[in-house]
Formats: C-alpha cells, sequence, structure tokens
C-alpha cells in the first residue's frame, strides 16, 4: 500500500502526517519552536530550527506509521507564508527568517502603497500590501541591511527553504509565490512590474512550478538526517492556507473554510482573481489549477489565548481546557469587557501593522473568566469582520466549515456560530494541512487520479454547530461597538509606535 507525506512548517511548530491510499491518516508527529523576537513587533525564526523539527517529525510519523520506505511514494509540502529566507549560493541562510507576523515593514507599506497607487496596486496584485509580506521586508532589507540583499543569492519562503534542504532543489509554487505581492496573480506568474518597483533583481526570485508538481527527490544526505528514503519524489506544495483547505476539502467555489488557528482566516475559492476593490481582502491562487480564492486574514487568533496563557497566566500553570471552562462560565459579551485582538498589529480589514491589542471595559469586578471569554469573543469579532466583506463583496458561500486548533473547542467553536449567525460543520481532517501536502503529493506521484477523488477520500465532516439565536443579536450589538473602536484608536496607536520608534534605544 503506498502512504504519502506532508509537511506542514507552522508558526509555532512543523507537522508531519502520513496517509494512505485510502486518505488515512496513520501517523502525525509534531514539533515546536519559538518566535524570536528581538524589537517590539519584529518576528523572526532561525530556518536551521525549521529543518531540525521537521527532520525530528519525519522520523518520528514513518516510526510511528511503521511503513517502509518501499512504501513511501512521496513527499508534499505546505508553509505559513509572506515570509523571507534570504539564502546564499551555497543554499545557507544569512540571516534569521522574517516571517510574516514581523511588523518592521510598516513604514515600507506605505511608502511603496504610495508610490505604486492603490488602484495601480490593484491590477498588478489583486491584492493590498502588508508588513511581513516578502515585498516589503526586500524593501525593508534594501534600506536597512543592504549587505543581506547583496549576500543573498535567493528569496525562499518559508517551506521552499525544506524543499532546498530535502532535494537541493530551489523552486516556488503559484499559491504561496502570490502571497509575497511580486506576483502577477491571473497570470500567476512573477511580476516584473512589481518587482521593479521594489527594486530588487528579478534573479532573486526562484522559479514557480504548480503545487502538485514533482520538483525534486530526496537527496542521500537529506534521507539520514529525515528518514525519508533516498529519491523519494517531492512536490512543489502550496501555501499553508490553500494546502489546509485541499486537507478539508474546500477545493471549489461555494464553500467557505474558517479557520482559528494561530492566526485566524476565511477562505472561499473563486474561479475567476476577483478582488476586493477597497482591498481589504486578499486574492491568491489556490494550490489547485485554474483556481483562486478570497481571504481575510488576522494576525492573532489562537496565539491570543496562547499569549493569555504563557504571559498573562504563566505562573498559574492553566492548560487550554481550564481556561476554556473559565470562560464558560461568563456570560456572552463578559459583562462589558471588549477584546481588541492585534498583539501583532492587523490585517483584514485594517492593513495597519501598528495596531496594538486592548481590554477595553476593563473594571474591578473582572475575573479570569471574563478576560479569558473576551479574548475568545474578540478573536471571533475580528473575523466578522472579514466575513461582513465578504457579504459586501458578493461572496455567499452555501456552507461554512470550521478547522484549525480553536474550532475543536467547543466553547470557541460556539462562540464564532454566534457571532456569525450561521450554521459552522466542522471538519474533522487530522491536521488539514499536512494531510493536504499529502494529497498533493499523492496527485503529483498518481496514487490519485485528481484533486476530486483525493479530497472524497480523505475528507470528513463532522455535526453542525447551530447558533444560538438569542446570543446573535447580543452579538450583533457588540459587534458593532467593537467595529468602532479600531477607528477611535487609530491616530493613537500610530502616535505611540512613532514615539516608541522614536526613543533611543537602552
Amino acid at each position: 500500500m503506498p502512504v504519502l507525506i506532508g509537511i506542514d512548517l507552522g508558526t509555532q511548530s512543523v507537522k508531519t502526517a502520513v496517509l494512505d491510499d485510502s486518505g488515512a491518516v496513520r501517523a502525525v508527529a509534531q514539533a515546536e519552536y519559538p518566535i524570536d523576537t528581538p524589537r517590539v513587533g519584529w518576528a523572526e525564526q532561525e530556518p536551521q530550527t525549521w529543518w531540525r523539527a521537521t527532520c525530528e517529525t519525519t522520523q518520528q510519523a514513518i516510526a510511528e506509521a511503521g511503513v517502509g520506505p518501499d512504501e513511501i511514494a512521496g513527499v508534499g509540502l505546505s508553509g505559513q507564508m509572506h515570509g523571507t529566507v534570504c539564502i546564499d549560493r551555497e543554499g545557507n541562510p544569512v540571516r534569521p527568517a522574517i516571517i510574516w507576523a514581523d511588523g518592521r515593514s510598516a513604514a515600507e507599506v506605505d511608502e511603496l502603497t504610495a508610490e505604486i497607487g492603490r488602484d495601480r496596486l490593484a491590477r498588478l496584485t489583486a491584492n493590498p500590501l502588508a508588513a511581513g509580506f516578502m515585498a516589503a521586508t526586500a524593501r525593508w532589507l534594501a534600506r536597512h541591511e543592504s549587505e543581506t540583499l547583496w549576500r543573498a543569492s535567493t528569496l525562499l519562503l518559508p517551506k521552499d527553504y525544506i524543499r532546498l534542504r530535502l532535494t537541493r532543489q530551489i523552486a516556488t509554487d503559484p499559491s504561496d509565490a502570490a502571497s509575497t505581492l511580486l506576483f502577477d496573480v491571473a497570470a500567476r506568474e512573477w511580476s516584473d512590474q512589481m518587482v521593479e518597483l521594489v527594486g530588487i533583481e528579478r534573479s532573486l526570485l526562484p522559479r514557480v512550478v504548480a503545487s502538485h508538481e514533482v520538483t525534486g527527490t530526496v537527496t542521500r544526505q537529506a534521507a539520514r538526517a529525515s528518514g525519508i528514503p533516498a529519491h523519494t519524489p517531492v512536490v512543489a506544495g502550496g501555501g499553508d492556507q490553500p494546502v489546509s483547505a485541499i486537507g478539508n476539502g474546500v477545493i471549489a467555489p461555494g464553500a467557505l473554510l474558517a479557520t482559528l488557528g494561530t492566526g485566524g482566516q476565511l477562505f472561499s475559492p473563486a474561479a475567476e482573481p476577483a478582488h476586493d476593490p477597497d482591498l481589504r481582502t486578499h486574492t491568491f491562487c489556490h494550490a489547485v489549477p485554474d483556481c483562486w480564492y478570497v481571504m481575510g486574514a488576522i494576525l492573532s487568533a489562537g496565539l491570543c489565548l496562547r499569549w493569555l496563557r504563557d504571559q498573562v497566566f504563566g505562573g498559574l500553570e492553566l492548560d487550554y481546557a481550564a481556561l476554556s471552562e473559565a470562560a464558560a462560565a461568563a456570560e456572552p459579551g463578559a459583562e462589558g469587557l471588549l477584546f481588541l485582538p492585534y498583539l501583532l498589529g492587523e490585517r483584514t480589514p485594517h492593513m495597519d501593522a501598528r495596531a496594538r491589542g486592548v481590554f477595553f471595559g476593563l473594571a474591578l469586578r473582572h475575573e479570569r473568566r471574563h478576560i479569558v471569554r473576551a479574548v475568545m469573543e474578540g478573536v471571533a469579532f475580528a473575523m466578522r469582520d472579514s466575513l461582513d466583506i465578504f457579504r459586501a463583496i458578493g461572496v455567499s458561500p452555501r456552507r461554512i466549515i470550521a478547522a484549525g486548533g480553536g474550532a475543536h473547542n467547543p466553547l470557541w467553536r460556539q462562540v464564532l456560530a454566534d457571532v456569525f449567525g450561521t450554521p459552522l460543520a466542522v471538519v474533522h481532517t487530522r491536521e488539514p494541512a499536512a494531510a493536504g501536502a499529502a494529497l498533493l503529493a499523492g496527485v503529483g506521484v498518481g496514487v490519485f487520479p485528481d484533486f476530486q477523488q483525493a479530497t472524497e477520500r480523505a475528507v470528513q465532516l463532522g455535526d453542525t454547530v447551530e447558533p444560538n439565536r438569542a446570543r446573535v443579536a447580543r452579538y450583533d450589538e457588540l459587534h458593532e461597538l467593537f467595529r468602532s473602536l479600531y477607528p477611535r484608536l487609530k491616530d493613537a496607536f500610530h502616535d505611540l509606535g512613532a514615539a516608541y520608534e522614536a526613543a533611543p534605544e537602552a
């Protein structure tokens, strides 16, 4: 029986899944790593750390699945999007990777958007530019670390560094390249105009191949480190959002995927690369050929709860189950406490790297239960902002599917259904990004004839969560108040950021 390996390089951990040709997940292994923040608003990771964690998980998953080397038919990749890995001619990183959550390029975003113009940016890329995107990061490097670009031979996206380590081949795919804002989303190729406008050399960008196309095979050196047999085919893979969508069965127009992971995303496939004229959402290439998707993204979703657990309640040894139990004891609305989940700035709808997290309405009577519930509700309200934009531009999916770690929390899942005012079908795919990467490999090496049959075998939907109608009305009112807070605070966010940036380093 042929088996497939899917590797998902996430923001906080890497996960490796082993699938068989029935679509069943045979094993999953995970290894965590930190986000380095050398300055407020910065977010970096060491690519070598990614590789070590990847090898740890591939060895563990293969051993747990109990498969022989002759059974492994292919490897697929999924990865955190937007980030920048600068490598030299030997394939070595010349500095830590600057990942999607990094906000240092906020000034470059403003500058490039002003230089290019919003309308022209929409025509060239179908997207707004945000801090942490490769285009903005490359402009920042050119201005502040010119020696880095001088030493770099190629700018890679994070999962493409893992392919490089596996195969010694340099490449990317349309779904990940689209997230750089250096890509022509409609033509599915690098945009020479954007490359010139950003001010980098075209030679820094890798070749682009279809997500399911085989890009190389595992080298002997990588085989020794990873446990994946030498000469195993490796497909291009894709960005974590479109690959997760494959793992959740969202491969064609008509469905919407709401993901509560480290960040939060709403994702809906589209037959054409249509975009929001106000550039509040993203339009990128799907990992499925000749398909695109519209996405709203918030930077901090599950990350907010992790921050609350580790940084605020760190000395209390609370796990997520205990936090959820506390939140369930609070009434909807957390007795007047609202939370703006902008710990890393925000994308949809504000596209503002200088936005910051806020507890609004904090009073002496508020306890741990109110604080945890406010965080859960604040994330749901921020995702509701995206859903309202989708509805306004005519994206009306026939069904909404909930996924991600947060969607498996019964309370948070119910809060999301109540805030959306819409039933949610929960998908039970185990580790959908890693599973989707394996399905990409399966299509690429011929284990599955096409994406439709691959997802039919692998994806199972669970029960539907119905919204509580009384709470829907209450949350509608609270969302209006939530939505009004950012415009009132925007200038203060920017003044605070400017004051910090102007302060001398200690």
